[in-house]
């Protein structure tokens, strides 16, 4: 009696651990999860870059450069990589402007997001336009508050302030 008990015990347990074995089927094919990288691909910040009045020297008065230009913040090629392409019409006499990207908003006096070494200048051509593209050794961030300056001279000091612009986050 002991053995047939232990029989259909034995013979239920093993049932039981077959049905759970079966293997259900797929509907479809398998689909990879997207990327941080591919799921960001058309994130971007953007700002629209405007003079700023600026103070020259020991004279009272302060001027205005009708300078203007547009940047682009976008993922770059790998995960810990973005790229900024700035364009800026410069009515200044320097042909060489340092630029950087800053955490809050234009006016708001913090450190650049990395050191300076790191934001190639701007050479400016005939004409006063001036052009780059650079890879940045940081990822996309996709919130809070950034802008962009460009400056006269590598010392990014405020009296070398040219420009800024506020960047918008657009995470498509």
């Amino acid at each position: 009696m002991k053995q047939r008990f232990f029989f259909a015990v034995l013979g239920a347990g093993a049932l039981g651990v077959a049905s759970c074995a079966q293997s259900v089927p797929v509907g479809g094919p398998a689909t990879p999860e997207p990327s941080v990288s591919a799921a960001g691909g058309s994130a971007r910040w953007t700002a629209n870059i405007q003079s700023v009045t600026q103070s020259r020297g020991d004279v009272v008065q302060s001027t205005r450069d009708r300078s203007y230009g547009s940047g682009t913040w976008s993922v770059g090629d790998a995960a810990a990589l973005s790229k900024v392409d700035l364009v800026f019409t410069y009515a200044g006499q320097e042909k060489f402007l340092a630029w950087s990207i800053l955490p809050g908003n234009c006016g708001t006096g913090a450190l650049p997001i990395l050191a300076t070494a790191n934001f190639p200048e701007i050479n400016v051509g005939g004409g006063g336009r001036g052009q780059v593209s650079a890879s940045l050794p940081v990822a996309l961030p996709t919130g809070g508050t950034y802008h962009l300056d460009i400056y006269r001279d590598r010392r990014q000091g405020p009296d070398a302030l040219v420009a800024c612009g506020n960047l918008r986050y657009n995470g498509r």
